[in-house]
């Protein structure tokens, strides 16, 4: 079975081109600006096994239109330039400037939604928090797609590498979108619903570190495998779901009970060899199941799952040669232990094959409650603040001090020879000597006459 990628780089799980493997949730992607529009070109890059044709419809928003002419798998219709004299170079990490260039091509915006995302069932707005285009259209963006194009929307967003003026952008920006996930609005016909479904958070910094670790992903900047990760999670979990399977969480409960709850969302996977000698029991392989979900998050770390957690679902993907190991007794232990450690939280589970030695465990949570990170984006930002006052303060500065009075060992003026003293040219064409040119009379070979 040839291998199924993303750009010829990125490997996506074999089981997503089995005989039964589907797309779950249709999902559309919306770029803003550079990060976001990156992050939607890697789920761009994910084609259909049969036709090559792209799995999701993909459209990206941005001031450079630079940016946008370097995308590799958007095409080109579904690239729209957000055009205006004041930003047609971009928005210069001024988060306003983002906002009014949406404002004044909102036609031009809102008919590229519409001709778009008619078939999605779920809209996905995707922006990096902490520039000037994505960070500023981000949530008028959300507010045009739940209001007026009537989709469920998801927003997936990036916390930038510590940096004073991007933490602050991305602070103000979070402090605007959060309350969304807990905003019921209504519509013309009476119908509630909520200004925002889900919150996905990627942590640059966190990925950064996963990146300088991995040895064999040396090859691909870390800001592409952070694009990669996140976009081949949530492909792979789609497509699991739809998977044959004698205990199933299906597509409609990973999109209902899962996805559009409005919460924050973490992903973790592992993959598990079974033929490993440290697998001595059913205990080991339960505890190696259950223990993804707090070590292995894909895109962000530091969250409270005993207090904020509000929906778990599990699936895992069994070798094909070795299923009879997870058995139903063993899928009831598994819930019990997690029904321990998240008293009162739903769990949804299923199971699924393919072939292969591994186990692949794949775990979603719904929390309400944010990364670490995000949590202290005020406290890491204050600190950056404080740290440039001080650096501020103790700089040199450009100030010089005090009079110099003349060097006394400077030498007198009287010492310069005059020109006419000076040597000639010693670049000048040498004059050649014939006997015409020599004094004669300074010749010592001259007979006398």
């Amino acid at each position: 079975m040839s291998k199924m990628m993303i750009d010829n780089v990125w490997i996506l799980e074999s089981f997503i081109k089995q005989r039964s493997a589907a797309i779950g949730t249709q999902f559309g992607f919306i770029g803003i600006g550079q990060g976001g529009s990156k992050i939607v070109d890697a789920f761009a890059g994910i084609r259909n096994s049969v036709n090559n044709e792209p799995c999701y419809p993909v459209l990206c928003f941005n001031t450079n239109l630079g940016d946008l002419e370097s995308l590799k798998n958007v095409d080109k219709h579904n690239r729209v330039a957000l055009k205006g004299k004041e930003f047609e170079r971009g928005a210069g990490m001024v988060p306003e400037k983002g906002r009014q260039a949406v404002e004044a091509n909102g036609e031009e915006v809102f008919t590229a939604i519409q001709r778009t995302m008619k078939n999605a069932e779920v809209v996905c707005i995707v922006a990096s928090l902490g520039g000037g285009t994505g960070t500023g259209a981000l949530n008028i963006m959300i507010d045009v797609v739940a209001d007026y194009v009537g989709k469920p929307v998801i927003a997936i967003v990036s916390l930038p590498n510590p940096h004073i003026d991007e933490n602050i952008n991305a602070y103000n920006a979070l402090k605007e979108l959060t309350p969304k996930l807990e905003e019921l609005r209504t519509d013309s016909e009476g119908n509630e619903y909520r200004a925002l479904e889900s919150l996905i958070i990627l942590d640059n910094k966190k990925i950064i570190e996963d990146h300088l670790g991995d040895t064999e992903a040396a090859a691909i900047s870390w800001d592409r495998y952070s694009n990669y990760k996140v976009a081949s999670i949530l492909h792979e979990w789609n497509v699991v779901t739809t998977l044959e399977s004698d205990k199933s969480l299906d597509a409609e409960d990973f999109k209902n009970k899962l996805l559009l709850t409005g919460g924050v969302l973490t992903f973790a996977k592992k993959k598990i060899n079974i033929q490993d000698n440290d697998l001595k029991s059913e205990s080991d392989l339960i505890n190696e199941i259950v223990s993804t979900y707090r070590g292995r998050n894909v895109l962000a770390n530091g969250f409270d799952y005993e207090n904020d957690a509000k929906a778990f679902g599990i699936h895992v993907v069994m070798p094909k040669h070795r299923e009879d190991l997870l058995n139903a007794n063993t899928l009831e232990k598994i819930n019990r232990r997690l029904q321990e450690e998240l008293p009162g939280v739903p769990v949804y589970y299923g199971r699924s094959t393919w072939d292969s030695r591994y186990a692949l465990v794949y775990t979603i949570t719904s929390l309400r409650g944010l990364p670490e990170r995000a949590r202290k984006l005020k406290e890491e930002s204050e600190e950056l603040i404080s740290q440039q006052r001080e650096r501020e303060n103790k700089s040199s500065g450009f100030g010089i001090d005090g009079e110099l009075s003349a060097n006394p060992f400077k030498p007198s003026t009287t010492r310069n020879r005059s020109t006419s003293s000076a040597p000639s040219n010693p670049f000048a064409t040498a004059k050649k000597e014939t006997a015409a040119t020599i004094d004669q009379s300074k010749n010592p070979f001259k007979r006398k006459s």
